[in-house]
């Protein structure tokens, strides 16, 4: 039997489908007698390659903003040849009820079992109503079987096979953390978060922070220095800088495998969390960079889109402080269309972002807000009739949506936010521009590099432009 795992993003950062990596290992080195692809439509003719492998089976994951292009990818494959379409990931989790009869099954939450028992139920004709974590359609009853309980072995459903990879991944590429080239690849030490953001629907999607052995974290490591030649690591978790027993663990035991200093690293943070010791950590680490969801320079928005009180725009501008003053990389999120959010709360994001422009981070970006499933303001959304459990226009729910902000406070006139909005768009391009001409200065021959791959950063540049 074939199995095709299809990353459908055309990813123009060159992140590597972290989730599909660990499916496709897991059926690799759980099923018999199975052949398993990764068509990655970074690279690939996706289409073309998998008529050329002829699969049994195509899984495919998505969030909600790509849930359309989900639908259109399955309606296209259906119209060539008789195959079983398989969705998972955050949108299909959170959301069940929008199951597409154009998928044959959905898998919910962590898809490495369930995926394997689907594959011997088909191949055995078993009952699939015994199969925890699957929704399907029986005739024309949308049919949820019972939640599946997490794994107890993160380290067991989270190895990761990297020659499923296409091997382009692994040429040199511009790091924005670094300002330089290299082998860059992403992993993860961790899954989910303790937080309770009003935005976020990574706690539905995980229930619980969860973390791996940090032997095995260091073992995928090794294996991405040794054997791939990555010099460059991006940890893909949803909060890194977490637990400092735990990084002083990691550095412990990088060191003894001689590997600090040998990579650099970069991670996501919570600004709160940031104090002298934690970068220290973070230093010896040889954290490069870290990144922030600021999301607001409001200290009203930003306590009611956290959801926490104790949250201040202080805390967020003194992690700034601390990472420069540790020569740590700070790249930050804000986002503007909240409710609650006045056009006087717009501007104080947009003195925000010159306050970080002025203490020398490396990289900030604005986008608008949107509601995912799972989440309060997806229910804000909701009320409004803005949106459905089921049959939206899906693409409308996209971070750079301007024309249409789904949930943009009901008091602010449209044609003022989107002044605001242009503004802050136009601050944060100042940042591109400086990373850009710093790497040049820091480093001429880069240009080499950027004009070899001349094609694909014109490409990121109208991308860019465009949002």
């Amino acid at each position: 039997m074939k199995v095709a795992l299809v990353s459908l993003p055309k990813n123009e950062f060159r992140y590597p489908p972290i989730g599909l990596l660990r499916i496709a290992t897991y059926i690799k080195n759980n099923v018999r007698d199975i052949e398993v692809r990764l068509i990655d439509n970074t690279f690939e003719d996706i289409y073309h390659e998998i008529d050329s492998f002829s699969p049994d089976f195509i899984g495919i994951t998505t969030f909600t903003s790509y849930y359309q292009e989900a639908i259109d990818f399955a309606k296209i494959i259906k119209s060539k040849k008789s195959v079983k379409i398989i969705i998972g990931g955050p949108h299909i989790t959170t959301l069940p009820e929008s199951f597409n009869k154009i998928f044959d099954f959905g898998i919910l939450g962590e898809g490495e079992e369930t995926i394997v028992e689907l594959i011997d139920a088909l191949k055995m004709n078993k009952n699939l109503g015994e199969i925890k974590g699957l929704v399907y359609y029986k005739k024309d009853k949308l049919i949820e079987n019972k939640e599946r309980a997490l794994s107890p072995d993160l380290d067991s459903v989270h190895k990761i096979n990297y020659n499923f990879l296409n091997k382009r991944y692994f040429e040199k590429k511009f790091i924005p953390e670094i300002g330089n080239f290299g082998v860059s690849l992403g992993m993860m030490t961790s899954v989910g978060c303790p937080f309770n953001c009003r935005f976020c629907s990574i706690k539905a999607c995980w229930r619980t922070i969860r973390f791996r052995k940090i032997s095995s974290v260091v073992e995928e490591i090794k294996d991405l220095y040794y054997r791939y030649g990555v010099r460059h690591i991006d940890f893909f978790d949803d909060l890194f800088s977490i637990n400092k027993v735990r990084l002083t663990e990691l550095y412990e035991k990088l060191k003894k495998e001689e590997l600090l200093n040998k990579l650099t690293f970069s991670c996501q943070g919570r600004a709160n969390m940031i104090d002298d010791e934690m970068c220290k950590i973070l230093k010896k680490l040889n954290i490069k960079a870290i990144t922030f969801g600021f999301e607001s320079g409001s200290d009203k928005v930003l306590k009611y889109i956290k959801s926490d009180s104790n949250i201040s725009v202080n805390m967020n501008k003194n992690a700034i402080v601390m990472c420069k003053k540790y020569r740590i990389n700070i790249f930050g999120v804000l986002m503007m269309g909240i409710p609650t959010e006045t056009v006087e709360d717009m501007q104080k994001t947009i003195s925000f972002i010159d306050f970080a422009r002025k203490m020398g981070a490396l990289k900030i970006w604005t986008q608008i807000l949107v509601p995912l499933p799972a989440t309060e303001i997806w229910e804000i959304a909701k009320k409004r009739g803005k949106i459905k459990d089921y049959n939206n226009n899906w693409k409308d729910i996209n971070i750079h949506n301007r024309k249409n902000p789904l949930l943009l406070d009901e008091n602010v006139p449209y044609e003022d936010f989107l002044k605001k909005y242009a503004l802050a768009k136009k601050k944060c391009r100042f940042f591109v521009y400086r990373l850009f001409l710093k790497t040049l200065i820091n480093n001429p021959l880069t240009i080499f590099y950027f004009t070899r791959e001349g094609l694909f950063y014109i490409k990121r540049l109208l991308e860019f432009l465009k949002q």
